[in-house]
């Protein structure tokens, strides 16, 4: 008999706690910057030269909810005012390349050009000063905000991987 109590149930127990603590309280390795920061930066020259793909578009944009994941987490702060306008400046890049029905990369303006450089600038910046268990969370919590809002997630952008104690 329960009573009126949730039966319990089997938790997973890391093999190695220090190393998994370790690992998750450690900065990103550059190996691990490099998995994250390379496709934005690809995204981002791709976007400037005016021959984007709407994938990369989305690499831009999940760049965008994490760092604004990270600006709620309170880890790294006083970006919130550049990540809006970054936020906004891809709005409109979608709205532009969209305007015919299908994606049809368009030329940015200048002041496109800017945000998606301190867009980079920012990103690279935020993410040297987290740990893996601050990017991990802040990365999941913009997952779900976008699963949430009805968008897509595409999981392989950009994920490091400290693999074994997980």
């Amino acid at each position: 008999m329960t009573h009126g109590r949730k039966p319990r149930s089997r938790r997973h127990v890391a093999q190695n706690p220090i190393g998994l603590a370790k690992d998750y309280a450690t900065k990103l390795t550059r190996s691990e910057l490099d998995q994250v920061m390379d496709p934005l930066r690809d995204a981002v020259a791709a976007l400037r030269r005016g021959v984007a793909t709407e994938f990369e578009w989305m690499v831009a944009v999940t760049a965008v909810n994490i760092a604004d994941a990270i600006e709620s987490q309170r880890v790294v702060r006083g970006l919130a005012g550049h990540i809006k306008e970054i936020d906004r400046a891809l709005e409109g890049i979608r709205a532009r390349a969209m305007s015919s029905g299908a994606w049809r990369a368009p030329a940015l303006y200048y002041e496109e050009r800017d945000s998606m450089d301190l867009l980079v600038d920012l990103h690279g910046y935020q993410l040297s000063n987290l740990s893996f268990g601050e990017f991990g969370r802040a990365r999941d919590k913009a997952i779900a905000q976008t699963a949430c809002a009805g968008g897509r997630v595409v999981h392989e952008i950009g994920e490091p991987d400290r693999g074994a104690y997980a």
